[in-house]
């Protein structure tokens, strides 16, 4: 069973590869999948020409297909998480924070990754008055 950490990451996962289709990122981003699921169930051969489509569906500009297909790599990449021992789940999850690092904004829309144990990577911002506070974390006020 996945922790909320690593749902967030598939999900950010799959957003990174919907939105890094038609940029400059995308041959590392479509290199990166395809190197995580080589030799794998599901694997390089089997990914690539949804990859392919993914990028097709993207040019198309259709929202509801973007959504579609961020869902399904989702689910890819929350079903490598899953299926892998501890050693391949480390190697895979830092496989996908380096792919959706590619990706400019996408980690920011999922403050899941940011957490670590008890600990936040952000610096929090501490606002108040007699009877009222509000905690923010980030650069956003």
């Amino acid at each position: 069973m996945l922790t909320e950490t690593l749902i967030a990451l598939a999900a950010a996962g799959g957003t990174a590869v919907v939105q890094a289709a038609g940029t400059e990122a995308w041959e590392g981003v479509r290199g990166g999948v395809a190197r995580m699921f080589r030799g794998r169930a599901g694997g390089e051969d089997e990914v690539e020409p949804d990859l392919d489509r993914t990028a097709l569906l993207r040019a198309s500009d259709d929202a509801e297909a973007g959504g579609q297909q961020a869902r399904l790599w989702q689910a890819r990449f929350a079903a490598l998480l899953d299926d892998a021992d501890d050693r391949s789940r480390q190697r895979t999850e830092a496989e996908l924070r380096q792919l959706i690092s590619l990706v400019p904004g996408v980690a920011d829309r999922y403050p899941a990754l940011h957490v670590h144990g008890n600990t936040y990577d952000k610096s929090p911002q501490q606002y108040g008055n007699h009877n009222h506070m509000q905690i923010h974390y980030g650069t956003e006020a």
